[in-house]
């Protein structure tokens, strides 16, 4: 008994070493440090480096930020030695108590605050929350239900990049957690990265590809460009200021108050209304998400992490083509793949495609099999009278992007009656509709005339396209003067 009496002692004069160490610690300009991840508690903490080099990090640490170095690095292997010196199950006990390092002074005790935002509550952050918990309670109950389907990877990701989970929350205030997401300001993605900005965290941006809307690769981008934020700033508040404002403006806030307090410089008014607003919209946002049911989001049901397999397309290939290989709808190859903006995947390279699980094999085979003639098909269509480029994209089950995209940036508000167009759409359902049977609008006999009934919708180059023909020869087999025609008529592709 007398032994274990002495064990239970021995935690207690290690929490009043940690607590002399902790006092030291907060004469630093940081604030208390993070504690370790209580899964871990139970594991002893990584061995110390040889005495003689954790000194000399600590002194120098310490130096730098005016504390009493001495004393900092004498406290800290004092607290490793008793540490050292427990049973295990006393060490067990220290653990469970106190982690395995509650001061992090063992890794880096000036930089602790790195790892955590704190989340203070003001008259602003209050607001927010009632304007979350209440007047936008629907919409923000869709966040916090999307972000179940990302929140594990960007857990990891932020984990893995030793910067603070909470920054999760800040893809909620910018987008929902929509990767589709597309801002007034052309900012796009779960993380709205405007295009400068992406480009210079190596995200593909160009007419096939937008990496900004790739929640993986955003994610990765979003972490760089925070981190950095933090490195220029020491600040998590000023980082996300300076994420939403530019780092420009909040140096500029900076200088003209003096302050490095994001309160100082919101109160001040040097940035805008929108960043003064921010910082206060993402602590809401973390406040709010982390105890949900305490603000009426009793009933929010998260949406399942995303899982999927990877294939290689080689060539550009339409989503619906794309879609019919793997067994599965489109809307699971765009909610995959929201990085290709034009449902397409891009020309004359090879790219990675996103399939649900149990899918890939049956892609392999299937997409083998489908003729590089027959994966994209550009179509053109005459503009008739009253025809806007919404009823256009609706009739070939494309988008507006993607038409004005194909037509030199086309202005929807001055298309012209007669007009051409380039759509474009998948060639892979007219091409077997044509080839399954004449049932499908066409007319044979053996190697005689054959002859096509204009069905709705049909143009004269998608039928050109159909039965590899021009639109030229097609005029002039059957007298046309024009490339109008009506569904109904006949019109021979072969003679």
């Amino acid at each position: 008994m007398e032994g274990k009496r002495r064990g239970r002692g021995t935690p207690l004069r290690l929490a009043c070493l940690i607590i002399t160490a902790g006092v030291l610690a907060a004469c630093s300009s940081n604030p208390a440090p993070a504690t370790m991840d209580p899964g871990a508690a139970l594991h002893p903490p990584v061995a110390p480096e040889p005495a003689s080099q954790a000194d000399a990090a600590a002194l120098a640490e310490a130096d730098a930020e005016g504390v009493d170095a001495a004393r900092l690095a004498e406290a800290q292997h004092e607290a490793e030695e008793v540490v050292d010196s427990l049973d295990e199950v006393n060490r067990e006990e220290f653990y469970l108590l106190f982690g395995a390092d509650p001061l992090g002074l063992s890794t880096n005790p000036a930089n602790a605050a790195r790892y955590e935002i704190p989340l203070e509550t003001n008259e602003a952050v209050e607001r927010w929350i009632e304007f979350f918990a209440v007047k936008a309670h629907d919409r923000f109950a869709t966040y916090l239900a999307r972000a179940g389907r990302y929140e594990d990877m960007i857990r990891a990701r932020l984990r893995a990049a030793e910067l603070p989970e909470d920054l999760l929350y800040l893809a909620m205030i910018e987008s929902g957690m929509n990767p589709n997401a597309y801002s007034r300001a052309h900012a796009a993605g779960m993380w709205q990265f405007i295009r400068g900005t992406g480009r210079r965290y190596d995200l593909r941006i160009d007419f096939w590809v937008d990496e900004r809307r790739d929640p993986f690769k955003a994610t990765d981008a979003a972490i760089a460009h925070l981190g950095d934020l933090y490195d220029d700033f020491g600040s998590w508040y000023l980082a996300a200021a300076a994420y939403n404002a530019g780092a420009g403006r909040v140096s500029r806030g900076i200088k003209r108050t003096g302050s490095t307090d994001f309160w100082d410089l919101a109160d001040a008014r040097v940035l805008r209304s929108e960043t003064r607003n921010y910082v206060p919209k993402l602590i809401a946002a973390a406040i709010i998400a982390k105890n949900p049911k305490k603000y009426g989001f009793d009933d929010v049901v998260p949406q399942e992490p995303l899982e999927f397999e990877t294939v290689e397309v080689p060539d550009a290939t339409s989503f619906d083509v794309l879609a019919e290989a793997a067994g599965v709808s489109e809307s699971d190859i765009r909610m995959l793949n929201p990085h290709f903006p034009r449902r397409v995947t891009p020309p004359d390279q090879s790219v990675t495609l996103r399939l649900p699980v149990g899918t890939g094999e049956r892609f392999v085979v299937a997409y083998a099999q489908v003729p590089a003639s027959e994966r994209v098909t550009w179509l053109e269509h005459r503009v008739q009278r009253g025809e806007t480029l919404g009823h256009i994209a609706g009739r070939y089950g494309t988008s507006v992007t993607a038409i004005r995209a194909a037509n030199n940036n086309v202005n929807p508000k001055r298309l012209q009656i007669g007009q051409r167009l380039i759509i474009p759409r998948s060639g892979a359902s007219p091409t077997r509709v044509a080839s399954a049977a004449p049932a499908g609008g066409a007319s044979a006999s053996g190697s005689g005339p054959l002859t096509v009934t204009v069905r709705r919708g049909d143009t004269l180059w998608d039928i050109s396209r159909r039965y590899n023909v021009t639109t030229t020869r097609l005029m002039q087999i059957n007298g046309l003067n024009s490339s109008r025609i009506h569904p109904g008529d006949q019109i021979t592709v072969r003679r």
